[in-house]
């Protein structure tokens, strides 16, 4: 412990108030990236920030969207807070909780400056819910769950509402902004958040979350936009699935995006002393609501289940002020872990309630982690809920999303004969690595060294286990995802005590639990009462009227 606390002084001494750049991918699968073994989309950039810092082989997400979010940026689990369920809707008044400090609050009385640009989907029915009144200094972006890729519009289908609800939802912070329609969406908000950073005085700390749009569909919820689709058909002819070529478009560009921020914070020398986390925010939607054609192989179940393929996230971290670098961890991590992680990093403290832990030792160092259980999820409406224990070994499940619609074994593997070959010199030609190369402590990444983490991530064989598409778990499931991390075999009755022990846990979280609120879509939210605008419709006199 001395030795931990030694070595936490001197990184301290060395690198104070590091700066923050979260960089969220939406409905991105596992299989979706190139690291993990498939060659169908290349992502170099995000491949390269791995290869050079450390892979959260087990850090763990919301199935969807708000609940993801509401843990990233309060350090809670979604279900203490009410927004353990169904994602907030455009024209819904379900905020988060006001009486919570967010990740952006503590950081700005730490001195940060705190900018949000993209996705921010917790609540905007009031001024107050905004992220400009949550901690962010600043918000360009979108209020909902999803926006067009070129006309940057939501439109809903809402209940007596004909025809549905639809209007622009780009925002400068209050201010619409009409002026960028027909800008794609990615260059878009690539373009705003190297704004920030050029813009950013480095003798103050900065936390820049970009929340990109990319991969989830757009417009009415089915769109995937690309700005050439002859060029999207030319270059992913291997995808014989034309929508997943689609997708694999939007995914390379978003890895460009990466790209260009972490060159830009090279060029203004602040890489030096920046923590860089890329993470999807839950499973892809191969089939179903929001569809994607996004794949999690080799794990079972879609975005809005609690099995592998809806949880298990897709993380890197990179960062100089890492002891140890170029390698896979692990060890058990939530999101809820990353509020915490920074805020302490960054010099701070948080409240007691707080279910986020420091991982920074675990993360840095490699060092065994304080995490024993990660409680998944507790939705009491739709009647599911699942939590790992014993390490990171056990998987309880008791019951499944909509009797189980998404729990089968979906997506594309990516690995016939068709695909080309992995790009290692376009990995180390990357703008990520030729930023991180240049810094005077970094150790060149070589193409043995990125074969031999590869193999390490690649763990499409199951562990010798058959992926099958199995029966969904309509009652209780245990995995063991240490032995079976496609979760094929379910031990329910060949371990009762594990069960048992595992549902007391899930239990003693049920007296912490806030009934689940939903409300219905309002129809006074509707854009044609304000300019073909989402606006902040209960702050009505602040918005402006034209019905």
């Amino acid at each position: 412990m001395k030795i931990l606390t030694l070595l936490l002084g001197v990184l301290t001494a060395v690198y104070s108030k590091p700066n923050f750049v979260i960089i969220v991918g939406d409905d991105i699968g596992w299989n979706d990236f190139g690291f993990h073994g498939s060659n169908q989309i290349p992502t170099p950039n995000i491949d390269a920030l791995g290869y050079n810092g450390v892979f959260l082989n087990h850090l763990y997400t919301q199935p969807t969207c708000t609940p993801s979010r509401a843990a990233l940026l309060t350090g809670r689990y979604p279900m203490k807070m009410g927004l353990q369920g169904t994602p907030i809707k455009a024209g819904e008044d379900r905020p988060l909780p006001n009486d919570i400090e967010t990740l952006p609050m503590k950081l700005k009385q730490l001195g940060y400056k705190t900018h949000l640009v993209g996705k921010w989907h917790l609540s905007s029915a009031r001024r107050k819910d905004l992220p400009t009144a949550r901690g962010f200094d600043s918000h360009f972006g979108y209020w909902n769950g999803y926006i067009g890729y070129f006309d940057h519009f939501i439109s809903q289908n809402v209940n007596n509402a004909t025809p549905p609800l639809s209007g622009l939802d780009l925002h400068d912070d209050i201010k619409p902004q009409w002026q960028y329609r027909n800008q794609y969406v990615t260059d878009m908000f690539t373009k705003k958040a190297l704004e920030v950073i050029d813009k950013h005085n480095v003798k103050k700390p900065l936390f820049l979350m970009v929340a990109h749009l990319a991969a989830h569909t757009g417009a009415n919820g089915t769109e995937l936009g690309v700005p050439d689709l002859n060029y999207t058909r030319r270059t992913y002819s291997h995808i014989t699935n034309p929508m997943r070529q689609r997708l694999a478009d939007v995914v390379n560009r978003l890895d460009n995006s990466v790209g260009q921020i972490v060159k830009k914070l090279s060029n203004r020398g602040m890489l030096e002393n920046t923590v860089i986390l890329f993470f999807s925010d839950n499973g892809a939607q191969t089939i179903g609501l929001y569809q994607n054609h996004g794949s999690n192989y080799p794990f079972k179940g879609l975005k809005f289940t609690l099995l592998e393929g809806g949880v298990r996230g897709s993380a890197v971290l990179y960062s100089p002020m890492l002891y140890k670098k170029g390698y896979v961890n692990n060890n058990l991590m939530h999101l809820t872990d990353i509020y915490t992680t920074f805020i302490c990093l960054a010099g701070g403290s948080v409240d007691y309630d707080v279910d986020g832990i420091d991982q920074w030792p675990t993360i840095s160092y490699d060092f065994p982690t304080p995490r024993h259980e990660v409680l998944l999820n507790i939705d009491e409406l739709e009647g599911y809920s699942a939590i790992i224990s014993k390490g990171g070994r056990y998987k309880f499940l008791n019951g499944s999303y909509q009797a189980g619609i998404y729990d089968g074994a979906y997506g594309e593997t990516g690995r016939n004969g068709t695909v080309p070959p992995y790009n290692i010199q376009g990995i180390i030609r990357s703008p990520v690595n030729e930023a991180i190369k240049s810094l005077s402590k970094q150790q060149p990444l070589t193409p043995s060294r990125i074969i031999q983490i590869r193999q390490q991530l690649d763990i499409s064989h199951c562990n010798g286990k058959t992926r099958t598409r199995d029966s969904p778990c309509l009652r209780e499931c245990l995995f063991d995802l240490w032995e079976d991390p496609c979760e094929t075999e379910n031990l329910n009755t060949t371990l009762p005590y594990v069960v048992k022990l595992l549902k007391q846990r899930l239990n003693s979280y049920i007296n912490e639990l806030v009934p689940e609120r939903m409300y219905p879509v309002d129809l006074s939210s509707n854009p044609r009462f304000y300019n073909n605008t989402w606006c902040t419709w209960l702050d009505d006199g602040q918005c402006y009227k034209t019905m």
